[in-house]
Formats: C-alpha cells, structure tokens, sequence
C-alpha cells in the first residue's frame, strides 16, 4: 500500500454508530501542534535529546529530525511494517472523525473544522511513515513505557502526550505512576505531558494523585497555547532536581 494514498476527508461516510477501537489508538499530531501544546521554544529544542513517548503517527520527531534536532519517538507498535501502520492510522483516524462528528466537546481554533483536521493529520501521517521507512532503527524504538529501554538520563527532555490522564478508565494509576517515574529517570531535565483532561471537561484525578506520590522533583501545571479538546488547555512539567 502507499502512504500517499490517505483518503480525503469528503469521501469517508461515517455510520451513524461509531465503532470503538480495542488496543492501543495509532492516530497522531503534527509537528506544530507539539511546539504549541508542550510550549516549545527553539532554546528548548536545542538543550539535547528528545524523546517523544506514545508517538503514534506523529510528525514531530521526523520534522525536528530534518531540522537538525536530535529526537526519538517511541511507541509501542513501532515494530509493524510501514503499511500496517499506515492501515491502522486510517481504520482509526476515520473512528475518531464520527466521534467528532457526533459530540461538541472540541474548540475549532488550531483546527477552523474537520476537513482541516484531517487533512494535517493526514499530511503528519505521511512524514511519520515516509521517515520510519527510512529510520525505522535510528529514530523509532518499540518498547513498554513502564519500562523503558534507554540508561537513565539519556534525554534532556521526555515528552509525552494524550496517553496519560486522558485515558485513566483504561490505563490504572499504577501504570501512570510507573511510566511516569521511568520517563522521569531517562530524562536528566525535565518531562512534559499533555493534557490533563478526560472526558466532559473534567481533569484526571490521577493529576492531583502524581503530584503527591512524586518525590525530590519540582511539578508545575502550565497553561500553554492550545485548546481542542475543551479544557485541555493545560500541561504537566515534571522538573529534576
């Protein structure tokens, strides 16, 4: 299959009862959409490593790759074959156009709709597989977020979003405490997770639960510069001391 053959939004026709996906959701983000929802500068890319956690089909680590910067995404289906991947960022990319479709839980500012949506996600899509065909060695690494196959300190910065706390009915606390302290201990700087928020507007509670059970760390709520899910409007710094 070619990755340049993403449909255009105008020929999908969504059912009117939207399917639920099982397993792990392979959608992704552009690269601009990181810059904005982890408040990244150019002093904060240039520090060191980077690595973009739960990536799925994004783009940044291949656009920031082209750029220069050194990043490395991770997910855990980052050993299917190009194609798969490819198939499997359509079935689901389709599933979540019905759901936006059918609820109004979403703020059209980055996006002014969702033929726009899709069509940058598509675009990301494709730079995420046209770069893992090339780099699927050097730049993507399959592996268990709750343990994490890199020495510690390896990265200036561990970036990790809709993954955590959006996802708390189906992933335990456990699983958050645990991946969060392993994308702790690979990083010698700082962690970044975004957003906070579930369903309806409401803020995970395992929130409140990180900021007490970490320890000999600095945690900070930042508001950045980007809202599509409503309320999602805010990130995690986990800073090292």
């Amino acid at each position: 299959m070619n990755n340049n053959n993403i449909p255009n939004t105008k020929n999908i026709h969504c059912n009117s009862t939207t399917k639920k996906i099982e397993g792990p959701i392979f959608i992704g983000r552009t690269w601009k959409e990181y810059l904005k929802m982890f408040d990244l500068s150019r002093e904060d890319l240039v520090k060191g490593k980077i690595l973009d956690c739960a990536a799925g089909a994004s783009s940044f680590t291949a656009e920031m790759s082209k750029r220069g910067y050194e990043v490395m995404a991770l997910d855990i289906l980052y050993y299917e074959d190009p194609d798969v991947l490819c198939d499997k960022y359509q079935e689901h990319m389709k599933v979540l156009i019905e759901g936006l479709a059918s609820v109004d839980s979403f703020i059209w500012n980055f996006f002014p709709n969702i033929e726009d949506l899709k069509e940058k996600r598509d675009e990301a899509c494709r730079e995420f597989i046209e770069d893992y065909r090339k780099n699927m060695a050097s730049h993507y690494i399959k592996a268990d977020l709750t343990n994490l196959p890199f020495p510690d300190n390896t990265f200036s910065m561990v970036l990790c979003s809709h993954l955590l706390f959006i996802y708390d009915h189906r992933l335990d606390y456990k699983f958050h405490l645990k991946t969060i302290e392993e994308m702790i201990r690979v990083s010698s700087n700082e962690v970044r997770i975004y957003p906070l928020v579930k369903n309806r507007e409401l803020k995970s509670d395992f929130v409140k639960c990180i900021i007490k059970d970490l320890q000999d760390v600095d945690i900070k709520i930042v508001k950045v510069d980007y809202e599509f899910r409503k309320g999602g409007n805010e990130m995690m710094r986990i800073i090292k001391n």
